[in-house]
């Protein structure tokens, strides 16, 4: 049987991490479109909290890019913008490029076989329709990869970025194609670190990351052709 919390069960820090994490995952999936109104009062008796964890979670998820704070308006989620995808893929890159530099300088055999084993893992999930399992088991790759550059300031912001493109990246895991492009860029990756071909593996990572972001921009493009074309259809 499901046990409900009450109010005051659990710590501050605990609630707000748990409404932060449920928010999140809302947004990324589309549940809570952009623009959707984030009223504490409503959160905090959706998930059984006080009001304060609620704050909490809106202001990490703010600091996120996920949410916009405004005055006298309140919280809502963020919108999409061309200009965002751009930046946020472009310094993706060039954390991605140099963490891929310093993981094949120290690859281990050890490393690769973990590498080939989530290799594996996100190929069965390519095979699916859920683009949740895929995005979550092509992340999971990426942190492998980057904490093999063995720099925990470098896994820091890659973390943040990533946070930052949750939604952009599962947006592009949505196109039909995307999935099995990626995973066979995974493996063209992995076989470059093998190789210890540092040249190979930069050009590569470089490539992916450009991919990912020309995939989430014609997802983006996509989106608003219908949105026009729905404002049309309201205005006749």
């Amino acid at each position: 049987m499901r046990v409900l919390r009450g109010r005051g069960s659990e710590d501050t820090g605990t609630a707000a991490a748990r409404v932060r994490d449920a928010l999140r995952v809302r947004i990324i999936s589309g549940d809570l479109v952009a623009g959707a109104r984030l009223r504490e009062e409503e959160l905090a008796s959706r998930y059984r909290v006080s009001r304060t964890p609620v704050r909490e979670a809106i202001r990490h998820l703010a600091a996120e890019g996920l949410v916009l704070v405004l005055p006298h308006a309140g919280a809502q989620v963020a919108g999409y913008s061309l200009a965002e995808i751009d930046e946020l893929f472009e310094i993706r890159c060039a954390l991605q490029v140099l963490a891929a530099t310093r993981a094949v300088e120290r690859v281990t055999p050890a490393v690769i076989r973990g590498l080939r084993a989530q290799l594996r893992r996100c190929e069965a999930a390519s095979r699916g329709s859920d683009v949740g399992t895929q995005m979550r088991e092509n992340g999971a790759f990426h942190d492998l990869l980057h904490a093999a550059a063995a720099s925990p300031q470098l896994e820091e912001l890659l973390e943040a970025i990533d946070h930052r493109l949750q939604r952009y990246r599962a947006a592009s895991l949505s196109l039909a194609r995307r999935p099995r492009e990626a995973l066979d860029e995974h493996r063209a990756i992995l076989t470059a670190m093998a190789r210890r071909d540092v040249r190979a593996t930069r050009e590569l990572v470089s490539q992916h990351s450009e991919n990912a972001r020309t995939a989430a921009t014609r997802w983006y493009l996509e989106q608003d052709r219908r949105r026009t074309r729905r404002a049309e259809g309201g205005q006749r």
